[in-house]
């Protein structure tokens, strides 16, 4: 039955309706050529733009921030965050995005696209989902005000309402209309509508002479803006110019009865319908062909001065694509004759059709494996050296910050994984791992011979922690901690030799950068859903890190752990065959060991133990972070002023007194027990050296000091370990029985470990969002820590 405090279907239909009518009349949908021309006049920039100040104006329209890389702070543009619907988003690939955004920029910069964006990387590295982000925004932007675009269509009146035919000056509807435009006409009195394909900016149909006196007047006061090409020279598609001809001839030259016949539209980019946004799939056909449409029936009741001429249709994807963006996906896995045509296309700005020549403003876009592009290099060397002045290369590797590609597993998770728990950590240790299957060893002879001992140092794990967190291994000094803090932009662009891998007799290029091989996001992905479809299975091993571990069936579903992901991890790298970066070797700093002993695999393991370790001491209320931090703080400042040789006001006294020599040294006895003259320098240079890269926030402490961190904790959980065990073997207690142990124990011990088990399952978590355990999941984590560590 209706609820009869509702409103009726009718009175909702027509509010709906009325809203239609109100947007429809205040977005502009439909404008005569006299509005859509003072449109121009008012604001020529927006009316006067091709496709490239298009693009980068949607770029700017969506905003950008500043965000910390390993290469130091950079731009990342809003559009690829996609708040404006809820489609993927794109994690990281800033380099990416400010690299095509300066490529666009130089084309406005030019006044013309003259060459195509090619993005070119390993499977999986979110090429396609740049160019997806990219049109998805650029479809969002032609909705709102400052993406206004449009396009026109022709108007043909009866000459009475219920007659037949046109003509140019018939009666009584010509004269009843007078010189007021047909744009608005309602659709009995049309006899014919016809639209462009090509979507023709209405700008061409000013006589060009005309066009480009005006366009210097306008812009006069703008200097800055460069008026594109085509917006200057270009030309109506052949079929709108033999139309507009037609009208001018019959109407003797009267250009205002022309533009009666235009009716200015909207302009909607669309993924969907392929407006000005098509994606091109590897394919052997012709990207567009032209047909004659003269005797289709919509061209049957034109004046007989253009019926009487030979008019050519034109589609396919580059027409689909005029005003917008065309992507080629896996460009160069097409036959060459295929795409050849691009070197013209991209510095002319058309094309050669069967019957006519065909006017381009598209933004040319593709995508190409690495593999792809450098067998085109070797085994065509003269097209591609051709075909490369045309190219603009864009690198999009593999995310190297696992900071950075936890966020994928994390924000994506619910969708491929929905029912289904993940344990704390799991995103975390998978996108730790993943990045370093990508990482390669520092080639020292390209840096300062200050750094030679700490870069021999770095492993895959102390790179990863050093490209996420700026965090330095252990046992540098603070010269060398800041010397390979300064050293890590530079470490992050290096250059190297290519891989190559070696497998059944057959070598394989892998690259010359770093993240142009290892474990893709998309790899990984499938290793969290092979985790998901295993969920309260047998275990399939019995040892080796991780080993025997099974995935848990949490308390409202089922659980994913970090022992089970490292079950599905070993069973990936068993797969060689079809994945050659397993096959490189190993080096003596341990990149590209990946399983066993002192691999990658073992220490990702070992990072999950760490964490839980300290998660577990957490709740057991016996980690003192702040007291580390407030001592260090207070340590910083005293060390500033004893350098600068300066007093310093007691708060106590109220009196300047000289810097605390005893707390100095004290604690740097705690933080480096061999600690020499210089110290103090080396310790604010450090802060100098990281605050380099990280401009404008406080200094982290315990990433900059991570070494000396760590020593102050290590020597404070030896002091706390037999605590710490039987906290643990309380907690699985109370797991077990979901009650407190039978041996004795004080109240406030009970009182604790009943909080810490709280703690743990997130019942004191409040509306704050975290990883949180469930039962069996903390049972699985408090066994492997208590076998392994306690």
């Amino acid at each position: 039955m209706p609820d009869p405090s509702r409103p009726p279907a009718s009175e909702r239909l027509a509010e709906l309706a009325e809203v239609v009518a109100k947007d429809f009349a205040t977005t502009g949908r439909i404008l005569s050529f006299d509005e859509w021309f003072e449109l121009l006049l008012a604001d020529p920039r927006v009316h006067a733009r091709n496709s490239a100040q298009y693009v980068r104006d949607a770029l700017d329209y969506f905003g950008r921030a500043q965000v910390r890389t390993p290469q130091g702070m950079v731009n990342r543009f809003g559009l690829f965050d996609r708040t404006f619907d809820d489609g993927p988003r794109l994690v990281g690939q800033e380099r990416g995005q400010n690299e095509l955004y300066e490529v666009l920029d130089g084309y406005c910069r030019l006044g013309r696209i003259d060459s195509l964006v090619l993005l070119h990387g390993p499977n999986g590295s979110a090429k396609s989902t740049l160019l997806e982000c990219l049109q998805a925004g650029l479809e969002a932007y032609s909705h709102t005000d400052a993406g206004i675009a449009y396009r026109f269509a022709w108007v043909f009146p009866t000459r009475e309402k219920g007659g037949s035919g046109i003509g140019f000056g018939s009666a009584p509807l010509r004269e009843i209309l007078g010189e007021e435009s047909f744009a608005r006409l309602s659709g009995d009195v049309i006899q014919a509508r016809l639209t462009d394909e090509n979507k023709d900016h209405p700008i061409y149909l000013i006589p060009r002479g005309s066009r480009q006196q005006l366009l210097r007047e306008v812009f006069a006061d703008d200097p800055e803006f460069v008026v594109p090409y085509t917006i200057r020279n270009g030309d109506l598609s052949a079929r709108n110019r033999k139309i507009f001809d037609a009208l001018l001839a019959g109407y003797q030259g009267d250009l205002r009865k022309v533009y009666q016949h235009v009716q200015i539209e909207r302009l909607h980019l669309s993924r969907t319908y392929r407006c000005g946004l098509v994606d091109v799939e590897p394919k052997q056909a012709v990207d567009a062909r032209s047909f004659p449409v003269t005797g289709d029936k919509a061209f049957a009741h034109l004046p007989a001065s253009v019926t009487g001429q030979v008019m050519y249709g034109t589609q396919g994807d580059l027409v689909d694509a005029q005003r917008g963006v065309i992507s080629f996906s896996d460009l160069l896995k097409r036959p060459y004759e295929h795409y050849k045509y691009l070197l013209t296309a991209t510095e002319s700005a058309h094309v050669v059709l069967d019957h006519l020549l065909l006017g381009l403003d598209v933004v040319f876009t593709g995508s190409a494996n690495d593999i792809n592009l450098l067998e085109f290099r070797a085994r065509r060397a003269a097209e591609y050296q051709s075909f490369r002045a045309r190219l603009d290369l864009i690198s999009v590797p593999y995310l190297l910050d696992y900071r950075v590609e936890r966020k994928i597993y994390q924000e994506q998770v619910g969708d491929l994984l929905r029912g289904v728990h993940i344990a704390p950590h799991v995103p975390r240790i998978l996108a730790l791992w993943g990045v370093m299957t990508r990482l390669r060893q520092p080639d020292l002879n390209k840096y300062s011979r200050k750094i030679t001992d700490a870069m021999k140092r770095i492993g895959p794990l102390e790179k990863a922690d050093l490209y996420a967190y700026g965090r330095v291994p252990s046992g540098l000094s603070s010269e060398e901690a800041r010397e390979l803090l300064a050293a890590v932009p530079s470490m992050y662009a290096e250059k190297f030799e290519h891989a190559i891998a070696k497998s059944q007799g057959t070598e394989h290029i892998l690259g010359d950068y770093e993240g142009s091989f290892g474990a893709s996001v998309r790899d990984l992905k499938n290793v969290l859903l092979a985790a998901a479809s295993k969920l309260g299975s047998e275990s399939g091993s019995d040892s080796g890190v991780g080993a025997g571990a099974g995935l848990q069936r949490g308390d409202n579903g089922r659980t994913v752990t970090v022992p089970a992901l490292f079950e599905e991890l070993r069973e990936f790298l068993g797969d060689a065959v079809h994945h050659g970066w397993m096959h490189l070797a190993q080096t003596e700093s341990g990149f590209h060991h990946l399983d066993g002993e002192g691999s990658i695999t073992e220490f990702a393991y070992e990072r999950w133990l760490d964490l839980s370790d300290r998660e577990v001491r957490e709740a057991l209320g016996l980690v003192h972070e702040d007291r580390y931090l407030d001592l260090f703080r207070k340590y910083v400042i005293h060390a500033s002023h004893f350098v600068k040789r300066e007093r310093m006001f007691d708060e106590l006294t109220g009196k300047l007194a000289d810097p605390d020599e005893k707390f100095m040294r004290e604690l740097e006895k705690s933080m480096d027990p061999n600690a020499k003259e210089g110290f103090r320098q080396d310790i604010l240079a450090r802060v100098g050296a990281w605050a380099l890269s990280h401009p404008n926030e406080d200094p982290d402490y315990p990433v900059i000091f991570a070494d000396y961190f760590a020593r102050m904790r290590e020597d404070y959980y030896r002091q706390q370990k037999e605590t710490v065990r039987k906290g643990i073997d309380t907690l699985l207690e109370l797991l077990k029985e979901d009650k407190l142990p039978e041996f004795d124990l004080a109240a406030t011990e009970k009182h604790k470990a009943k909080h810490a088990l709280e703690v743990l399952l997130g019942e004191h978590d409040g509306d704050e969002r975290r990883e949180r355990h469930t039962r069996e999941s903390l049972n699985q984590t408090l066994v492997e820590l208590s076998k392994r560590r306690y």
